[in-house]
C-alpha cells in the first residue's frame, strides 16, 4: 500500500498525537508495516496502553483508512498535493522545529529543499510607513536570493506576498485552514490565485475542510517562523498575532528583526509589540535612515550564523563561512 496513504491514516486516527506516530515512524521503516504490527513492537515503540489499543481497534483503522483515501481523491480532483514530511518538497528548515508537521497540503508549487526563506509579517491595518518598510524590506530580501514566507493576511502579509511576485520572487502563504475552505481573508482571494498562478505556494497543515480558527492561525504562525531563518516584523500591537510569530521565532533559535523607528513612532500603539521586544535576546533591531528605509546588509551575518548553525553543526569552519560573499545570493 501506498506510504502517504498510511501516513495519512495515522493522522486520521483520533486519540494518535503527532508525538505518537514519530515514535512509530521512527521504528517502522515503512509506515505501512505500523498496521500489520503486534503490541510488543508498538511497546518497543515507546506507546502506551492506550494508544496501543486505539491500533489495534480494527474499526477504528478502517475509519482512519476510508478517510485517508477519500481525502486523497479530494486533493487529487482540486489541484491540491499531500507531501509528508520526509518528501524532499518539504520545507526544509521545518525539519529542525519541535512538532513539525507530519503532512502539509499545498496548492501551486513547493521549491525543493528551500532553506533560503525570510517570514516577513506585521498587523493587519498598519500605519504607512510601515508599509513602505515591508515593500522596501521585501524588494531587498528578494535582490539578495531570499523566499519570503508569510500569512496571506491583510496588511504587511499582503504587501509581502505582492512585492515578491512583482519582483519575480518566489513567495509561499501559509494559511490556517483547509485548502478546500473559502478564502480567508476574502479580500485577498486574487492575491492567493496569483500565488498559485505565478508559481509560488499556499500551505496548510489542516485537512482539506477544517475551518479557520484563532487556534489554527496561531498553529500556522509556527511555520511562517520555522520555514524561515529569520522573521521580519514590521508592525505590531502587543496583542497582536504577529507576537505570537516572533513568540515562536525565538522559541526556534531563529532571530526576529524589528525595526527602531523614530521615538514617536515606537511609542505608538502600532509599535508597542516591537518595542516590547527589543532588548531581549534573540532580537536583532534594524537601525533605518532618515527616510526610514534600512540597509539589509546590516542582518545578513545574523542570518548566515543560523544558516552555518543548522546546516553545518556548527563547524569549525563557521568563521570562513561568515565572511562568504553571495551565501544568499
Amino acid at each position: 500500500m501506498d506510504d502517504l496513504i498510511c501516513t495519512l491514516a495515522l493522522k486520521k486516527i483520533k486519540g494518535l498525537k503527532n508525538i505518537h506516530i514519530f515514535l512509530l515512524l521512527k521504528t517502522f521503516k515503512n509506515p505501512c508495516d505500523i498496521f500489520d504490527a503486534g503490541k510488543p513492537d508498538f511497546l518497543k515503540a515507546g506507546l502506551k496502553d492506550e494508544q496501543i489499543e486505539i491500533l489495534r481497534n480494527t474499526r477504528i483503522v478502517r475509519t482512519a483508512f476510508f478517510e485517508a483515501i477519500n481525502e486523497i481523491e479530494d486533493a487529487s480532483k482540486n489541484g491540491i498535493k499531500i507531501i509528508t514530511y520526509n518528501s524532499p518538497f518539504y520545507p526544509y528548515n521545518l525539519n529542525f522545529i519541535r512538532n513539525k508537521p507530519i503532512i502539509l497540503y499545498y496548492k501551486g508549487v513547493l521549491k525543493e529543499n528551500l532553506k533560503f526563506a525570510a517570514a516577513v509579517v506585521g498587523q493587519r491595518n498598519p500605519p504607512d510607513y510601515s508599509l513602505n518598510l515591508a515593500q522596501n524590506l521585501t524588494e531587498q530580501l528578494c535582490s539578495s536570493g531570499f523566499s519570503i514566507i508569510s500569512g496571506l493576511a491583510m496588511g504587511i502579509d499582503a504587501v509581502a506576498h505582492k512585492t515578491a511576485l512583482k519582483n519575480n520572487c518566489y513567495t509561499v502563504a501559509y494559511i490556517g485552514s483547509g485548502l478546500l475552505e473559502s478564502v480567508y481573508p476574502p479580500e485577498n482571494r486574487n492575491l492567493y490565485q496569483e500565488i498559485i498562478l505565478r508559481n509560488g505556494a499556499i500551505v496548510s497543515e489542516f485537512p482539506l475542510y477544517s475551518k479557520i480558527s484563532a487556534k489554527n492561525l496561531i498553529a500556522r504562525d509556527r511555520l511562517q517562523s520555522g520555514s524561515s531563518l529569520g522573521t521580519f516584523a514590521i508592525s505590531s500591537p502587543v496583542n497582536g498575532g504577529t507576537m505570537k510569530t516572533c513568540g515562536f521565532s525565538l522559541k526556534q533559535k531563529r532571530p526576529v528583526f524589528v525595526p527602531e523607528y523614530a521615538k514617536e513612532l515606537m511609542d505608538s500603539k502600532d509599535n508597542s509589540g516591537l518595542k516590547s521586544l527589543l532588548g531581549r535576546n534573540g532580537v536583532v533591531a534594524l537601525k533605518l535612515d532618515k527616510n526610514g528605509i534600512l540597509d539589509l546588509a546590516e542582518v545578513m551575518d545574523e542570518l548566515r550564523i543560523v544558516y552555518n548553525d543548522i546546516y553545518e553543526e556548527k563547524s569549525d569552519t563557521r568563521s570562513s563561512l561568515l565572511m562568504q560573499p553571495g551565501l544568499f545570493g
